[in-house]
């Protein structure tokens, strides 16, 4: 959840509700000002929604009323279940026995300045039966490490990373964190190495410090490396020292891009990418974090239908696209134009996580690409030495459009972390020698 004004945030007392009895609670109410879609600063009633009971519930909302001190009502609210981002489910999302989910409530005070000293929920929801549990997929070389809506992951080295849950929109220092070691098979809750570092200072020697603008700066510290990256209120993207000094600025003329995600790549560097709307072309550029362009304009670069990946050292980019009606993927030089196709593919959509483009020890090139399926989504591998095309395994995502999956390969190349956020969202890690040859 957003807690990035959490200095006003308020801890409150919560009440039972009226259908308690039938197992619908709330836990860990908070008041907490957010951004509305036009910027504006709106008081929301968040926590968790929690089925006790032995039905299910969906039709789910929850209304919130606010007391003063005297125990006076000053205000109220109509709010319903929502993801990590704030969007409210569909009205069939059904809390299953034992579930818990996030609720958000907007709230509104009758006479401006009260202060709220309680804040009362009450669930609502239908009954209904309860849903079978669903079958464990079994997937040979994939193990799930948590069922949490994971939006980030950074292998510390081969053996261990770290990964955050949260909304992919918001500030990495308000993701929750854990450690995960490999040999151990266990998570821990951990602080991000470089939270620390965002300070009210730095805050200003970047011109961010707005609320607004630094949470959807994107600002990051390139994984295992001193310096960092964020767009300015204008979508310029800017590298800079861990105190803000020796700014570079990349590529400006974006202020009509939206800046969706910056994937990294190694040693510092990385790729961003663009798009409106879901569906919408996407647009590029791969760069380093102390401050070098790879590639060409992201407005000169022929667009992808997908979210593209790159090489490690950001050379060369695999994009979706249509050429001659052959639709597949296609490979690029990063500074240059023209387009190599690799293999043609029914390209999934922009929430899928880009291509990988993995060298081994001989020399090797395997691209590695999501493709979804009529059971959900495959992983298949594209050698480029034998341009041959292997279908690995079937993989678990259920992915809205308004849901994201990305991943990362380990350090050695010998696992890939799936990270996907949403309702089926959680993190799963990859072995690919337990998987079919790529060759």
């Amino acid at each position: 959840m957003r807690r990035w004004l959490a200095l006003i945030s308020l801890l409150l007392p919560w009440a039972a509700a009226a259908q308690e009895a039938a197992g619908l609670v709330t836990e860990a109410v908070t008041v907490v000002p957010e951004f509305d879609i036009y910027g504006q600063t709106v008081l929301y009633a968040e926590g968790r929604l929690v089925n006790q009971g032995e039905d299910a519930f969906d039709n789910l909302s929850l209304r919130a009323e606010l007391y003063d001190a005297a125990g006076e009502i000053i205000g109220e609210g109509l709010g319903y279940p929502v993801n990590a981002c704030l969007a409210g489910l569909l009205p069939d999302f059904a809390l299953q026995p034992g579930a818990s989910q996030p609720f958000a409530i907007q709230l509104e005070l009758y006479e401006d300045g009260a202060e709220i000293a309680r804040v009362e929920v009450q669930p609502q929801g239908r009954p209904i039966p309860p849903a079978p549990p669903p079958a464990a997929a079994a997937l040979p070389g994939i193990t799930q490490v948590t069922d949490q809506e994971v939006v980030a992951v950074e292998w510390i080295d081969a053996t261990s990373l770290r990964f955050a849950a949260g909304c992919w929109r918001d500030a990495f220092t308000t993701w929750s964190w854990q450690d995960y070691e490999l040999t151990v098979g266990a998570a821990k809750p951990s602080e991000h190495p470089k939270a620390a570092l965002v300070t009210d200072r730095l805050r200003r020697q970047i011109n961010l410090t707005d609320p607004y603008f630094f949470n959807r700066a994107f600002l990051q510290f390139a994984p295992g490396g001193r310096r960092l990256v964020y767009q300015t209120d204008l979508n310029t993207v800017v590298t800079a020292e861990p105190d803000g000094s020796y700014r570079r600025v990349l590529f400006e003329q974006l202020a009509n891009r939206t800046l969706q995600g910056i994937t990294w790549l190694r040693d510092g560097r990385f790729l961003a990418y663009y798009y409106g709307a879901y569906g919408e072309p996407v647009l590029y550029f791969t760069a380093t974090v102390d401050g070098q362009t790879l590639s060409e304009p992201p407005q000169n670069a022929a667009p992808s239908l997908i979210v593209p990946g790159a090489s490690l050292d950001g050379q060369q980019i695999i994009i979706g696209a249509t050429v001659d009606g052959r639709t597949g993927y296609y490979l690029k030089r990063a500074a240059y134009a023209g387009l190599e196709l690799l293999f043609e593919a029914e390209l999934p959509g922009s929430n899928y996580p880009g291509p990988l483009l993995l060298r081994d020890d001989a020399g090797v090139d395997r691209v590695y690409a999501a493709l979804p399926s009529e059971d959900g989504a495959q992983l298949v591998c594209f050698n480029r030495q034998t341009r041959e095309r292997r279908d690995l395994s079937p993989l678990p995502l259920r992915l809205a459009t308004d849901e994201r999956a990305r991943w990362q390969p380990s350090p050695d190349g010998a696992r890939i972390a799936l990270a996907v956020d949403g309702l089926n969202g959680g993190l799963w890690l990859i072995e690919l020698a337990a998987l079919a040859a790529c060759d």
